[in-house]
Parts: C-alpha cells; structure tokens; sequence
C-alpha cells in the first residue's frame, strides 16, 4: 500500500487514538525528563516566610525551585498532578504539521515524517521522526527532538521511547533548559514502574552558559553517577555525586538526597552555619524544618557550642486566614559563664558594668503578628523579652544588637484619615543603657482627618496625638558649664508618670494673582491638656518643680506666606529664582519647665525647618512669640535632565516671648545654642545638585549670625557611575556646652564597591572619628554578584569600636570575619567569627 500524504488538519483527540497518544507521549516525556534538576532541600530557602506564601524571586518558584519542577496544570515536575490530569479534555483538539504522514496498516505503525510539529493542550513536540507502534504500545521520536513544556521548559534529546502507558520509557543525551535557566543533562534517562525515574551520568547547574566559549564549564555545576527520583517518596536520591566550581571539584558526597521540589514543604534538616566567639567558642547550628500542617510549621535548631554547651532555639509559624503569626525562643544553660566575667573591670575609670555576670541560664522569647479585621483595620504585636539585655549579641539570635521595641497595635486608613493605638517597652542593648531609666509607653494615640470640602477655600486638617508614659529613674546629660567637673545640664528622661492629650487644627489656601505672585494664608489652633506626678528627687530639682499636676496649655496662630517665582530660559535650561517670606502672629509659649519634656529634644535647624510653623520636633514644646523667616531659592533644570537647587535664609524673632531663648526653663535645655535663640537666628542655608540620574550630592548649613563660622555642616553624597559605586556622609556640629556637648562633634563615612569585571567585586567602608583621630568602624570586603544568575559571594571584615555588648572598655576593638554563599536553586551556607580585643593591654 502506498503510504498516503495529506496536509496536516487539527484532528480530535476521541477519534484518531495515535494522534492522542502523541499527545500523551508528549506529557509523558516531560514527567519523565524534567523531574531532577534540583540538588538542595526546597523548604531550605522560604523557612523563615510566612507560610505557605514562599518568596518569589526572579523567575524561580517554590523556593528559589525552577518553575518546571513545580506540581500543577502548568507543570513539568515528575510529579503526575492525578486530578489535573482527570480534568484533561478528551474532545481536545491537536495540531500536527510533518511533511508526511505514513500509515503501515500491516504492522499498525503510523509515523509523521519531516520536520514534524505537534501542538498539544499547550505543549510541543518536535523532531524529524516520530512514530507509535501499536502492537508493542510504544510511542518513539528520534532526530533533533524538542519538546517544549506550557511554562516554557524546553527538553532536548536526540531519541525517546516510551510506553504509550506514561508508565515507562527511555530517552537518550538528555538536555533540559528551564524558564529560569537551570540545566540538566543526561547520557541516559529511564522510567519504570511508573514511579520510579533514574538518570544515568547526570549534570545539573543553574548558571548561564559562557556566551564567548559555550564549552566552557559553568560557574558551578554538580555531576552525578546516578540521580534517582521516587514519585511514591516524592524523594530525590544522588549517587556518587560531585560538586564543581570553576570547573574543578570542590566537594564529594557519595550519597545524598533531598525532598522532590514540586513537594512545597516537606519535613527535614536544613543547610547548617557555623561561627566562633571568644565567649561561647566554636558553633554549628544545624535546623530542623518541621510541616506540621499547610498553615502550620516550626523549625527547631539546636546551637552546639565548644564552652557553654547547647543552646535549644526555634520558630513556630502559623498562618490563618485572616493574619498570621510567629514565635521564637531560644535557651541555654551555660556550662562556662565565666567566660564572660572580663566585661567588667572595677580598677579601670573607662569600664561600665556590663555583660551577664554569673548568668547561667540564659534566654529570649519574642513574638509577632499581625490580623486584619477588615479592609481598613488591622491590628497585631510585636513583642521582645530577654534574660538580659547581652544575650542577643553574646549568641547571635535573632534582631538587632542594639536595641529591641516591643509594641502591641490598632490601626486604621481612611481615604483622608488615619488611626494608630499603640503601646510600647523598650529594651536597651548597649553597655550605655540602663533599663530603669527608658519609659514604658501607653497608650500613643495619633488620629489625623483630612476634610474633603474646602473650608472657607481652603483646606482644613484636624489632628488628635495623646501619650502616657512611665519610667522608673530620671535620665540626665551630664557636661561641663566651664572648666569645672561634670554636672548634671539637662533632664532628658523624668522618673514618675506624665501624660499629655493634645488636639489641633490646621487651616490654609492658595492664592496666585494676576501677575504669577503666590500667597497662602493659614491659621492654626492647638489645645493640650497635661497631667505630670514626677518622683521626688534632689536632682530633679534645678530642672522644674516635683509636684503633682495637671493643667491646660494652649496655642493659636495666623500667618502669611508669600512667594514670587521668576522664571527665565536660556541655553543652559530653565531658571527660576524665588523669593519667599513668611510671617507668623502668635501668643506666647506658656508651662515651659512646669513639665518633662519627653519628645521635642531633637531640635536641628537649617533649611528645610526654615518654614516650618512649629520648629519643635514633638508636641511636649510649641513655638510661641510672633516670627518672621525669609528666604531665597534658586532652581536650575537642563534640558538634558540635569537639576541643581540652592536655598538660603534667615529667621527673625518679632515680638513676644523666644521660645528658643528660654529654653532654660525647659528641663531638656531644648531651644538653648540651636541658632533660633537670638532676635535675627543664624544663617541656614542648603543644595542640591544631581547632574545625571545616578549622582547625587546634597549639602545643609547653619552660619552663625555675626561671625559666619560653621555651627552645624551635613554632606551626603551618591554616585552610580559605570561600575563604580559610592556613598559619603559627613556631619559636623558645633558644641553646644549648655547642652552638655563639650566638644565639635564630627565623623565621615564613606563606602564605595568597584566592579573589575562585570560580576566580581572588591568594596569597603570606613568611619572617620575626629574626636578620637582614628577609624573607629571600617569594612573591606569582596565578592561575586549574581553571576549569570546562578550565585552570590560575599566575604567581609570588620573591624569597629565596640560600643555594645561584649567589650570590656570602651577602648575594646571588635573583629568580624563573615562568609556568605548563595547558589541559586541549591540554598546558602555561612560562616562567621567574631573576637574582641583592648587595644591597650591585648586581652582577647
């Protein structure tokens, strides 16, 4: 019989029972190729997520897993998603294009022939040849095949040959290039039993090709004697396996094995890390991930140290459907705490007590959530409780060395509201907090509303702040108010209970007239009501009266401000200069000193304060006296894109009381030295100047008022510039003897990375201390970043002042070697050191 050659027509799937087997044939090697391109535990790189909404990265799924091993309707993971596959439309309809289509009825073969294109419920096959032999149910393709998965994961192989079951099959020179770049190839892949998939002589990596030299090992790549996948374990077994960098083998196990990556979270032992102390000595941690449930996981890992033993750490994870929530602990019984007995040392003026002492049981415990009540509200906390305040440092766990806040909250968003209830404890960490003198705060109540209509044409805000607070001791800065000792200048935290509600409302419109000059009327009216009962101290004394009290305060205000922008234009782009004046009538600050003052300390002055109504950072102080602050801006923009923006000006006290210049009165000092404290206030005056989009350098200044010295300098600077990157920042402050600041304070840091090729990198930092003459922080380092995708390598040294926890004066410097690597689609390994020594007597 003659072969017959037709045109290829979509055909059903019921009908032509060859042309569904191609289709099934096509499903088949995909499940049976794409299923062992991973060589890490999955659940190693989301466990510390919120649960079961893993990171997503790139391209990669399920944890850095690529998107072909991942189970579903889309996937190609060796996996079978049974109900998927149920719900497969018999009726569906396939695409076939072969330059012939030959039927062997005597041996019940039907082949397509040349260039054969079949389009399948999403997928794709290719090749010169392919052929099903209905007597022996096997369905082969042979010459240049490639089949092409719905997510875009593409299969290569020079011949296949399954069973037209999906049970079992064998393909040859295997190569397998996922949508997000992993590789796998194989001289020999096989299925049987329908459970069971085994790679002969495999290779995977996740990192590009060279593109100069394709032959040329990749980054890292791991060849294996044999990978074996169990689909009834939903295990990946590896044997004989060997790891390569560069081309050359760095590590060899005979034998190891990890959860299949369609899995999303399964049970098992996660990557260790290792570090070193001179307090606890050599450690290994080595995590367990427990999936207790979907919503539901914990991860338990034991720190094994060579001096205090072992420390029981873990993290429990549960999501619902409204929230979700974590807790951590961690505990240890020291075998050795005297080892940490050399932070303290009586004999030597610059020791501060601190460390844990005879501490032999040591602890943390912290928690946090958050729940939505519904698409406005929300609440949650986040709480941080400790055996003492070195055991986050001393062990490395979890949060920052320096400080931790625990708060419980209520908020709510409005479309032109916003609502906040929360209370706070905060835990001092450095060796300069004592935890009797930080407040217990609650409640905080912040409420802001937005009016929607114009009010009088204008816009109308209304605002409502209320604070209660309790601390055990009074804080005070100490300083030197001439040549004498030190003496107590200012009381920054009183001892006792104060508590403050305060309501306000803000008033203002926009005018432009006819000639193009802007003027914006505004009005102001703040009320507050104030109880304090500060503890009865001899100290407290100098700084305002002791007694109970409660009172009334209030302030109301109009103003005027006015600009007048001049535009011109020429070659080099746009100008525009802008004069600006403002004037503000008001009463008197009043109660200055009858209180504590808790949140309006951090007075800076300089230009983008130059306007501001109220120049106190918190609500505890208010401006009072009638001002007027002017100012001139100037403003260029290229054509190019190009800005540079300058501003100066003055403030100048009218009439009425200076609230900056009785700051006296008030117990933190706050107003005295700040340039605001005289009639006409020093000079402020500020820059901006970004030439091209990836630099940037921004500058503020503060010039005394009769002699133009610098009383407060800022410098930040940025710069991305082909494949140099840098940052600098530099603050100098004048002293500010009323205040207790003896001496200028001023530093430098400066950090920048250069890139000698296009993914290796060498960086470092540095902090320049000029009262001390010396770095007292600097970093180098250097490392791989992101090359082709596949990995990332970091390797830093610090050295610093240590000012925190495990130092035992202040002279003491900490040294810091840490060691990062990530390799995409396998997880990450770290090792880190850390070591004190006094720079005076070399004690470690």
């Amino acid at each position: 019989m003659t072969p017959a050659t037709r045109p290829a027509l979509p055909t059903s799937g019921s009908s032509f029972r060859p042309m569904q087997l191609l289709g099934r044939f096509l499903v088949a090697a995909l499940l049976s190729t794409t299923a062992l391109a991973v060589a890490t535990p999955s659940f190693a790189q989301n466990a510390n997520e919120f649960i079961p909404a893993p990171p997503n990265e790139k391209k990669t799924s399920k944890g850095g897993i690529p998107n072909f091993m991942s189970s579903g309707a889309s996937s190609g993971g060796a996996v079978i998603d049974r109900s998927t596959a149920a719900r497969r439309d018999p009726n569906a309809r396939m695409l076939m294009e072969a330059k012939e289509l030959v039927y062997d009825f005597n041996n019940e073969v039907v082949t397509a022939v040349g260039s054969v294109d079949i389009y399948y419920q999403g997928r794709a096959v290719q090749a010169d040849r392919v052929a099903y032999d209905q007597k022996a149910n096997r369905v082969r393709a042979t010459g240049n095949v490639k089949l092409t998965e719905r997510d875009g994961t593409i299969v290569y192989t020079n011949s296949a040959d399954l069973s037209d079951d999906l049970r079992d099959g064998f393909i040859e020179s295997i190569r397998v290039q996922t949508t997000d770049n992993a590789r796998l190839a194989a001289a020999r892949g096989r299925r049987e039993g329908g459970k069971l998939s085994v790679f002969d002589r495999a290779v995977y990596t996740a990192c590009e090709p060279c593109r100069d030299n394709p032959e040329k090992p990749p980054l890292w790549q791991i060849k294996a004697k044999r990978i074996i996948f169990r689909e009834d374990e939903k295990m990946v077994y590896y044997e004989d396996a060997t790891f390569e960098l560069y081309g050359y083998p760095i590590a060899w196990l005979p034998f190891f094995s990890h959860p299949d990556p369609s899995v999303k979270r399964k049970s098992g032992f996660l990557a260790p890390s290792y570090g070193h102390s001179g307090d606890i000595g050599y450690s290994i941690e080595t995590p367990y991930f427990w999936a207790i449930a979907p919503n539901m996981d914990a991860t338990i890992a034991p720190i094994i140290t060579s001096k205090q033993g072992v420390m029981m750490k873990g993290e429990f994870r549960h999501r619902l459907i409204d929230g979700a929530y974590k807790i951590r602990a961690a505990g240890i019984h020291q075998l050795d705490s005297d080892q940490f007995d050399d932070k303290l040392d009586p004999s030597d003026p610059n020791s501060l007590t601190i460390g844990p002492g005879d501490k032999d049981n040591r602890w943390t415990f912290q928690s946090d959530g958050e729940f939505a009540i519904n698409d406005k509200w929300k609440w949650g906390w986040d709480v941080a409780l400790y055996s003492d305040k070195w055991v986050r440092g001393d062990y490395d766990l979890w949060g920052s060395k320096r400080e931790a806040t625990s708060t419980l909250y209520l908020t709510g968003q409005g479309d032109r509201s916003y609502f906040d209830l929360r209370g706070y404890h905060f835990y001092g960490m450095t060796r300069f907090d004592q935890q009797d003198r930080l407040p217990n705060v609650a409640p905080v109540l912040d409420y802001n509303y937005v009016f929607e209509n114009p009010v009088y044409g204008g816009e109308l805000a209304f605002n409502v702040n209320a604070t209660s607070l309790y601390r055990e001791d009074n804080e005070f800065r100490r300083g030197r108010l001439g040549v004498g000792s030190f003496s107590d200048v200012a009381l920054i935290g009183a001892a006792g209970t104060y508590s403050r509600l305060s309501v306000d409302t803000e008033w203002r419109k926009r005018y432009v007239d006819p000639i193009g000059q802007v003027w914006t009327p505004f009005a102001f009216l703040r009320g507050d009501l104030i109880y304090s009962n500060p503890d009865s101290s001899a100290r407290v004394g100098p700084f305002f009266d002791d007694g109970q009290e409660a009172f009334l305060r209030g302030m109301g205000g109009v103003g005027l401000e006015y600009r007048y922008p001049f535009i011109a234009m020429n070659s080099l782009g746009t100008h525009q200069i802008e004069p600006i004046a403002q004037i503000i009538l008001r009463p008197n600050e009043t109660h200055i000193g009858d209180f504590a003052n808790e949140d309006a300390q951090s007075l800076m002055f300089d230009d983008t304060t130059l306007f501001s109504w109220n120049k106190f950072s918190g609500f505890d102080r208010i401006e009072g006296g009638s001002r007027a602050n002017v100012g001139l801006s100037y403003t260029l923009t290229t054509a190019g894109g190009a800005s540079f923006n300058v501003m100066g000006g003055q403030s100048y006290h009218l009439f009425g009381k200076n609230s900056f210049a009785n700051g006296d009165e008030d117990a933190a000092r706050t107003g005295l030295q700040s340039g605001l404290d005289t009639t006409r206030s020093d000079y402020v005056a500020g820059a901006s100047f970004v030439p091209v989009k990836n630099f940037g350098l921004a500058t503020h200044f503060r010039f005394d008022e009769k002699s133009f010295a610098v009383r407060s300098a800022e410098l930040e600077g940025r710069a991305t510039l082909g494949r140099f990157q840098g940052n600098l920042s530099y603050g100098r402050y004048d002293k500010q003897r009323e205040l207790g600041y003896d001496d200028v304070r001023e530093g430098v840091l400066a950090g920048a990375r250069v890139f000698v090729t296009k993914d290796f990198y060498v960086g470092g930092g540095a902090r320049y201390n000029f009262d001390r003459n010396e770095f007292d922080k600097s970093q180098i380092g250097f490392g791989v970043n992101n090359i082709e995708d596949c990995i990332n390598l970091a390797f830093d040294y610090i050295r610093e002042y240590d000012i925190d926890t495990s130092a035992r004066r202040l002279d003491s410097i900490d040294h810091k070697f840490l060691l990062r690597v990530d390799f995409r689609t396998l997880g990450s390994a770290s090792i880190s050191t850390s070591r004190s020594n006094d720079v005076f007597d070399g004690e470690n």
